[in-house]
């Protein structure tokens, strides 16, 4: 059975995203949280499938927001992001929070969980290699 737990930071100060991630041989899950007040407010899976478009593969995502929050689509970013790049089922439990965000703010928190699902996505790569070594 294997299953590895990675955790990791991106940004700083309100802007940081952490990440808690569960690892496992057929799918991997992620709690995304970080802004001033971590919590939960939206999900996402994303499945992956071969594109009905040409040979690259693509993924399939299902979001559940919660009443009043945006945070299902920081959780579908990064699902669909990792998803892509692993090929394993990708679940994103998110909540990320600052008071009074401006425009700016938002994308800025965007970015880096954009930045933070590469960090794990090279991570994964790493763990792979030292397991088939």
């Amino acid at each position: 059975m294997y299953q590895e737990v990675v955790k990791l930071s991106c940004g700083e100060d309100r802007y940081i995203i952490n990440l808690l991630v569960l690892i496992t041989a057929d799918g991997i899950s992620i709690t995304l949280t970080g802004g001033e007040s971590p919590h939960v407010g939206g999900m996402a899976m994303s499945v992956p499938r071969p594109s009905i478009n040409n040979s690259q593969m693509s993924c399939d995502t299902w979001i559940t927001p919660r009443v009043g929050h945006k945070d299902d689509q920081a959780a579908a970013l990064v699902a669909r992001q990792v998803c892509l790049e692993t090929g394993q089922t990708t679940a994103v439990t998110a909540g990320i929070h600052i008071d009074r965000a401006q425009p700016w703010e938002v994308e800025r928190l965007l970015e880096n969980c954009r930045q933070a699902a590469d960090l794990l996505c090279s991570k994964i790569k790493e763990l792979r290699e030292q397991n088939n070594a």
